[in-house]
């Protein structure tokens, strides 16, 4: 008795590890990093309105491969602006020429040029 009872277990046991084993789908469990985009400044929009920036950058992109492209920046309050000087936030400014390194949203328009929110943005002032 003792013997059928460990042996149910074990098999229970077995199939519920099994099946989540099996369950499991890699593709969907992991979370590719968003794209990122380096680049030199052409255009900056400032919108008092709403508090954003929209910056137009010339440069390259790497997602799966290493791709030429003019894309808009669009800044906000999410925004985590950095720069080589350790300023803070609200003493950065973004100006045309500044070479910037920016980790952008997964969701990009398909407008041209393309348009995506910025997640981090790495100012290097272009003297």
């Amino acid at each position: 008795m003792k013997f059928k009872k460990s042996l149910v277990l074990v098999c229970s046991v077995l199939t519920f590890s099994l099946f989540l084993i099996g369950a499991a789908d890699p593709s969907k469990g992991m979370s590719s990093k968003s794209p990122v985009i380096m680049g030199e400044v052409i255009e900056v929009e400032k919108d008092e309105s709403d508090k954003t920036i929209r910056i137009t950058i010339e440069g390259y992109i790497k997602g799966n491969e290493i791709n030429k492209i003019k894309v808009v920046g669009i800044v906000n309050d999410e925004t985590k602006i950095m720069n080589s000087a350790n300023d803070k936030k609200e003493n950065i400014n973004i100006e045309k020429g500044d070479l910037v390194y920016m980790r952008v949203s997964e969701a990009m328009t398909k407008s041209m040029p393309p348009q995506t929110v910025v997640k981090r943005l790495f100012i290097t002032k272009n003297k």
